[in-house]
Order: C-alpha cells, then sequence, then structure tokens
C-alpha cells in the first residue's frame, strides 16, 4: 500500500500543470467575448444617437449623425446616413481585432443601426 502512494505523489500537480492551459484559453475566451459585447453595445448607442441628431437637424444629416457618433464611440468607425421621405437611418461599422491577447490576426466587422422618423415632418 505504501508503494503505491508513492507512486500516485504529485499526480495532483501534474494534472493541474496539464489542465491549466485549457483554464486560461477559456478565461481569455470570455474576456475578449465580453468585450465584443461592450463594443457591440457601443455601436448601438452611438448609432441611436446618430439618427436622433440626424432626425433633429435633417438638412445636415450626415455631418450631425458622425458628430454624434464621434461622441458615443472611443474607436475608428465609418457612418452612413440614409435620409429618406419619412425616416433617416444610420449605420455604423467598426473592425474588432479577435484575440488580440493571444496575438492570434484576424479582424471582425462589428456594425449597428438605427431608424428614426424624421422631426421635421412631425413638426411641421
Amino acid at each position: 500500500m505504501r508503494g503505491r502512494l508513492r507512486e500516485e505523489r504529485g499526480q495532483a500537480t501534474v494534472e493541474f500543470a496539464l489542465v491549466l492551459p485549457l483554464l486560461l484559453l477559456c478565461a481569455a475566451l470570455l474576456l475578449h467575448l465580453g468585450a465584443a459585447l461592450v463594443v457591440q453595445l457601443q455601436l448601438e448607442h452611438a448609432a441611436r444617437e446618430g439618427a436622433r441628431a440626424a432626425a433633429v437637424e435633417p438638412e445636415r444629416a450626415a455631418g450631425a449623425a458622425s458628430a454624434a457618433v464621434a461622441q458615443s464611440v472611443d474607436r475608428p468607425t465609418s457612418v452612413a446616413t440614409q435620409l429618406g421621405a419619412e425616416f433617416v437611418t444610420v449605420r455604423i461599422e467598426t473592425q474588432l481585432a479577435l484575440l488580440p491577447l493571444l496575438g492570434a490576426g484576424g479582424s471582425r466587422t462589428l456594425e449597428a443601426d438605427a431608424t428614426m422618423r424624421r422631426e421635421d415632418l412631425i413638426n411641421g
């Protein structure tokens, strides 16, 4: 019995050393997913702000939307404004690096859009 215990000594340490990289990878993936969700929420908020600004001032919709988006998002974005007869739509896009902590290359495009009724049609 004593010989068997000596053979198993350190087994938990070896198992932990084998599992630790997988646990760290899972933690890094969860952190990255959380960061991507935060960026997506910022984009959606910025799209709403941009659409609101463009709906209030449709004569300068593109400038108002771009200014509102720039105040809400702290990363480079592309802003497209579509002024329709009744509605204003703002679509924004940005690039998100995939797993920058792990050194993996590539990126993913995150996008959001918002549509609002033109205020000049409601008030006038």
